[in-house]
């Protein structure tokens, strides 16, 4: 399996910005989890390891390194592959494990293997040997694999047909990763590499300069490091943060308490209730997430706790204009509303007429999918268009529109590591923003509500884009109160945004993705 996940970082990187934050479906803490009971773990058959570096080295390039968002496309590759497929659950999920460790400490891989390397491995091979000392690193310094069995899958992965490397290569990858698990002196009681690891790295290296940066500048030294401690979780927990949207967690009339806490039970017990009515998943949910109870029925979806605020605020918005009873009547919008989440969140909430807007045919079939999983299908009414071309039809009301722009996706960082490496040119993303925000605008009715949402940790992407909102004149905000969006509450802002800083928040919400929400009404 390492050869699958390092083939796939050898050949074409998807472009820049080419990522998804859609939610993870399936959860590798089966074996995660038992690191926390004690060594030895990690100890994967070949076919794991060897599917894991192929499907690395397939993504990787000339260069690549920590600015080139690999991480996502290399899981897609993997997924795709035959050996993969025909894998143990148990070595799937290692191999899954595995890639998403390299993404998330690439730039600490790299400063440790530049320690030891003097010179790039050359030649045709050259990114499989890269993808493999990579994999190979993660595990010994991560993953805490073993070292022999760590540079025995290695070794042989480099001698497997076709890919198989010339023979002084192989003695190249062997001779460094033994350097790297031999301790650094006779009275050492760690691997050079752990001494390494902690001395010359630190995870802010996983992180690209110019994002470090511009965190420092919007959000300051200290809100920044514990945005960096959110966004590297320890390795056992990577990745394993799973949030759950049910049809009863946007209730007005009754806090569904009954029917949550029945859930939870039949969830296994072990996942926690959130403030705002998501359902964290405990540990004893593993495997893929449609295995797990209920998700046949369409009773949950998978959706971050953050991502749910959007929704929650509209929604709210609307019910101090408008009794819930009127709510049949009201005609919302969810622009840019694949895979669905808060799309199925306005559907839940009762309104009568909700039109979903996708560009993108393949993400609007997934959220077609995903609406017809849940029993919405018939009820809302799905447009594959640009959202900024799109107008309603006749002299159609639209009393709510629900934007969550097109971003970097920085605050999905936690998750989706590959975010964090993604070039610093947001020119295009901040111009379709522009667009949609004043399309928005221009076709809601007057005294309607507009809430502009984003998952970027950057104000480039949010608040500036909302004061700029405001200075069109014809809008204003309508600020978001504490009973609104239970344990978000210290998130509120001065100007009544809400701005949702992983870390910063108590409790299970402490870990969260980043967000922003502002909830404007047309004059």
């Amino acid at each position: 399996m390492l050869l699958l996940a390092v083939a796939l970082a050898a050949g074409v990187p998807p472009a820049a910005g080419a990522f998804s934050v859609e939610p993870p479906t399936n959860r590798c803490c089966s074996v995660a989890h038992q690191a926390r009971r004690g060594a030895p773990l990690f100890v994967a058959s070949q076919e794991s390891t060897s599917a894991a570096a192929s499907a690395y080295a397939s993504c990787s390039s000339e260069g690549a390194g920590a600015q080139v968002n690999t991480g996502s496309f290399a899981t897609r590759q993997l997924e795709q592959d035959d050996r993969y497929t025909s894998l143990e659950a148990r070595d799937r999920a290692f191999a899954r494990l595995l890639i998403a460790t390299v993404e998330r400490r690439l730039g600490q891989i790299d400063k440790v293997l530049k320690c030891i390397v003097n010179k790039p491995p050359k030649g045709k091979h050259r990114h499989l040997v890269q993808a493999t000392l990579r994999t190979a690193v993660a595990q010994l310094l991560f993953l805490h694999t073993p070292p022999f069995a760590a540079i025995k899958e290695t070794v042989q992965v480099l001698r497997m047909r076709p890919n198989r490397v010339p023979e002084p290569m192989i003695k190249f990858v062997n001779g460094a990763l033994r350097n790297l698990s031999r301790p650094p002196s006779e009275s050492a009681d760690e691997m050079l590499g752990e001494k390494l690891l902690r001395e010359k790295t630190s995870p802010q290296d996983n992180i690209a300069h110019w994002l470090l940066e511009r965190w420092h500048d919007d959000w300051g030294g200290g809100a920044t490091k514990l945005i960096c401690e959110e966004m590297m979780p320890p390795d056992d927990d990577s990745g394993t943060r799973i949030d759950l949207t049910t049809k009863y967690s946007l209730g007005f009339d009754s806090p569904h308490t009954v029917e949550l806490q029945q859930l939870i039970s039949t969830l296994g017990g072990d996942s926690v209730l959130l403030p705002q009515g998501s359902i964290r998943a405990g540990p004893s949910l593993k495997g893929d997430v449609k295995s797990w109870p209920e998700y046949d029925d369409g009773t949950w979806w998978v959706q971050d706790a953050s991502s749910t605020l959007p929704a929650l605020v509209l929604t709210s918005g609307l019910l101090e204009k408008y009794q819930q009873d009127a709510f049949a009547d009201l005609h919302v919008v969810d622009m840019c509303a694949a895979p669905g989440g808060k799309t199925s969140q306005l559907l839940a909430a009762g309104f009568g007429h909700v039109t979903a807007i996708e560009a993108s045919q393949r993400r609007s079939r997934r959220l077609m999918e995903n609406l017809s999983r849940l029993g919405f299908a018939e009820k809302c009414e799905v447009v594959v268009e640009e959202g900024q071309k799109w107008t309603p039809p006749g002299d159609e009301q639209l009393h709510g529109i629900l934007l969550d722009v097109p971003c970097s996706a920085t605050g999905t960082g936690a998750r989706r590591p590959d975010v964090l490496r993604r070039g610093s040119d947001l020119t295009e993303l901040t111009r379709t923003q522009q667009e949609l925000a004043d399309h928005c605008v221009d076709i809601l009715e007057p005294g309607g509500i507009l809430v502009y949402a984003t998952c970027s940790m950057l104000k480039e992407e949010s608040e500036e884009q909302v004061s700029r909102l405001l200075d069109r004149g014809d809008v204003e905000t309508l600020p978001i109160q504490a009973s609104e969006v239970p344990g978000f509450a210290g998130a509120i802002d001065g100007n009544g945004w809400l701005r949702v800083l992983p870390g910063t928040l108590d409790g299970e919400l402490r870990s969260t993705d980043g967000f922003f929400v502002a909830r404007l009404v047309k004059k």
